[in-house]
């Protein structure tokens, strides 16, 4: 099967195991891949580089990728202990432990800048490149899987390249992707996307007989992410009821198109609830610009809902995968993988005026955004790409529940631990409870609104008196009681709850 997917037969003689691939690798190198966080990536190469660890033979290798590395790259890199720094994107309970202690040291770097600093080298030179593959075309070009992001960066500056040819993977993949792998400044021109159907790259990450170290085989099947993973409860209808509301009062005030304008959604409860509520309304010719395709994006293009769909990876369930690998031919009329330089672009993003529906861990009564720290100091995950799609979007949706730990945390507090979107980048927040749009507003407008229509009615009298409090005792543009800021978060530590008693 090996020998049908490598279509330039030069490339055969570089056919070894992952074993003799890993012993490229040497102390204090960088290395780059991409993978995502249920099982998919380069995992058998990532095997044997554990094995050496565990031997002894290697001590000391950096990470760089903004993927969400999937439990056999992160996890088993950490627990051989060769791991000393991962900059990107996190997820693995074993990394965000490492992390979190300080035995690897880590820079959860914004999405868009991790091909940028690839490019740069301003983290240093990168030594290795590891990519997942369907295939080598007869110029010795990589053909990318399901997983895109910023392999392209990745192949182009690394001085070994080790493609790693997943068999399982259906060969129809070819074709889906448009690569486009930017200069440095000032030689890099203006990006010419215009619609969302456009191609501007090569359906292949360009590299060539002689950039191409070694080729080795994996017969892993991608696990999809369990189907709980995306459930949508009661909470996660209303956020899309009152969602689904406001953007029809926008297209009724001639702010917003008919078919609106193309979303930027993740995957989790409130964004997939959003998506799939979408796929029921009567909204049509509906386009996606996202950092993640999945299930409730299939769902659209299903229910004949959506013109176009354009994303770095593409990361669907065991059903929506199935149906997917079924009806390729048709999905790849809809769907294009681009290369992280193109979806997470600044200009792009402005350009094409979308809708960035983003996930929050806290938000405070001004409009901060707290995405990834809990108590602002343990590590969840990665920033990613939602700063840029935060910023540039022509509408900043923060979604959230209004409670956690059944409902002892709020999720609304005065001042959060952690700030990754500043109120700035914020336009509407939307809850089970209800919906704030909070532009043009200034800060005591903002937090009124925000504690009225998002907070959950045990705590809005709370928030309500601290507000009032700090205005009359503090005052200024954002009045803060700076002895009473983290009480919540206090209290909450010595009693299991941010419910005064």
């Amino acid at each position: 099967m090996l020998k049908d997917r490598i279509r330039n037969k030069e490339l055969l003689k570089k056919v070894t195991t992952a074993e003799r691939a890993a012993e490229l690798v040497k102390d204090g190198m960088i290395i780059g891949t991409a993978s995502s966080v249920f099982s998919s990536g380069p995992r058998v190469f990532f095997k044997a580089l554990a094995e050496r660890g565990k031997k002894g033979e290697l001590k000391d290798v950096t990470m760089l990728s903004l993927s969400l590395l999937c439990r056999e790259i992160d996890g088993a890199l950490v627990e051989a202990g060769i791991l000393k720094r991962r900059l990107g994107s996190i997820t693995d309970d074993l990394i965000r432990k490492a992390i979190n202690a300080g035995t690897v040291l880590g820079n959860d770097v914004r999405t868009e800048m991790v091909s940028h600093l690839i490019r740069s080298e301003c983290c240093g030179k990168m030594d290795v490149a590891v990519v997942e593959a369907i295939g080598i075309t007869e110029e010795g070009h990589i053909i990318p899987t399901n997983m895109l992001l910023e392999a392209a960066n990745q192949v182009q500056k690394a001085d070994i390249v080790i493609v790693e040819i997943n068999t399982t993977l259906p060969k129809e993949l070819e074709g889906i992707h448009d690569v486009y792998v930017m200069k440095r400044p000032p030689e890099q021109g203006p990006l010419c996307l215009h619609k969302l159907s456009d191609r501007i790259g090569t359906t292949y990450i360009p590299a060539g007989v002689d950039k191409i170290s070694c080729i080795i085989e994996s017969n892993l099947p991608h696990q999809s992410y369990p189907a709980a993973f995306q459930a949508v409860g009661p909470g996660g209808e209303k956020m899309a009821g009152f969602f689904l509301d406001f953007m029809r009062e926008e297209v009724k005030k001639g702010r917003m198109p008919k078919n609106l304008l193309p979303i930027a959604s993740g995957i989790g409860q409130a964004s997939d609830g959003i998506l799939r509520a979408l796929a029921k309304s009567e909204f049509e010719d509906l386009e996606i610009f996202s950092p993640i395709v999945g299930d409730g994006v299939v769902g659209l293009i299903d229910a004949g809902k959506c013109r176009m769909v354009n994303g770095p990876v593409v990361f669907l369930s065991d059903e929506a995968g199935a149906k997917f690998r079924e009806h390729i031919e048709e999905y790849k009329k809809k769907i294009i993988i681009r290369s992280i330089d193109v979806t997470h672009d600044p200009g792009i993003v402005r350009q094409i005026g979308g809708i960035a529906l983003n996930n929050a861990l806290e938000i405070d009564i001004y409009g901060h955004i707290n995405s990834s720290h809990i108590g602002g100091t343990r590590l969840v995950n990665g920033v990613g790409g939602g700063g840029v799609y935060a910023i540039n979007a022509y509408l900043s949706v923060f979604c959230i529940q209004s409670t956690g730990k059944k409902g002892d945390i709020s999720s609304f507090v005065p001042m959060v631990t952690h700030v990754d979107h500043p109120e700035h980048f914020v336009d509407v927040i939307v809850t089970e409870q209800g919906l704030a749009d909070i532009r043009c507003l200034s800060p005591v407008e903002r937090a009124r609104i925000i504690i009225n229509n998002c907070a959950h009615p045990d705590y809005r009298p709370m928030l309500t008196d601290y507000l009032e409090r700090a205005i009359k005792t503090v005052g200024g543009h954002e009045p803060q009681m700076l002895d009473e800021v983290f009480s919540w978060h206090k209290r909450l530590k010595e009693t299991g709850s941010m419910k005064q008693k």
